[in-house]
């Protein structure tokens, strides 16, 4: 967290690049996932957190849910709230997901994207337990997150760090990732290169084998979890993502 900065992090830059990766057609699929692994229907309360510039939370509104989104950028929600033009309306606030406390009774909560393990072990048990009081019974939360089988894979073979460089147009955004096994945390370095502009911050997250997600579910009140790939199949060492669905 010492040398995590989030508003450099998800800031101009994130937007640049990751717009484009970010495409209509891949948001489409994933929200169609999202819709399908937590049974929503036309109507149900949903709450999007953190839910960046409103990819998923515009088309699960478009769906017909009622749906709350919280991003603590005002940037992002700005761009948020600039598609609503084009579809239905989302309650977008601004908080920081730390200090925001939901009010109860949504049927869904979507943590989508790698949006959870930014903070301490201590502050992300007291988010999930947060979200478990935010929902129904029988509510279900959904955390879309790394596998980290596959990603610790990609590491070793990698020689203890690997590189990722994705480039839009003449501009390019380097990564190098490495992974302290004491801590469970991936660490990245972030080379951002735009014109004759460069810069340079580092950010992590917590990761989580399956059954450790799992075991912190069950100790914030959920019931039960399930886990599956990106596609919506069974969870395995090769999925591309994780995702952990936990009943209420």
């Amino acid at each position: 967290m010492a040398d995590f900065d989030f508003d450099e992090v998800f800031g101009d830059d994130y937007l640049h690049f990751y717009a484009g990766m970010l495409t209509d057609d891949r948001s489409d699929q994933e929200a169609d996932l999202i819709v399908r692994v937590l049974g929503l229907r036309p109507g149900m309360r949903v709450l999007d957190i953190p839910c960046g510039f409103g990819r998923i939370a515009g088309r699960l509104a478009a769906f017909g849910c009622r749906v709350t989104g919280v991003d603590s950028s005002p940037a992002f929600l700005d761009v948020a709230r600039a598609a609503n033009g084009a579809g239905a309306a989302v309650d977008y606030r601004q908080a920081d997901m730390r200090e925001y406390v939901p009010e109860g009774g949504f049927d869904a909560v979507v943590n989508w994207f790698t949006s959870f393990g930014y903070f301490d072990d201590a502050t992300d048990r007291a988010l999930l337990a947060r979200w478990r009081a935010a929902l129904r019974p029988g509510g279900r939360l959904l955390i879309e997150h790394q596998n980290r089988q596959r990603v610790l894979g990609l590491i070793l073979n990698a020689g203890g760090t690997s590189t990722y460089v994705h480039e839009r147009g003449p501009d390019m955004l380097v990564d190098r990732t490495t992974f302290d096994s004491s801590t469970g945390r991936m660490s990245t370095a972030r080379i951002s290169i735009r014109g004759d502009r460069v810069r340079r911050y580092r950010f992590g997250n917590r990761t989580f084998a399956f059954t450790e997600l799992r075991e912190w579910l069950l100790d914030a009140g959920f019931t039960g979890v399930a886990g599956f790939g990106a596609e919506g199949e069974p969870l395995a060492l090769e999925s591309r993502r994780m995702v952990v669905v936990a009943t209420a």
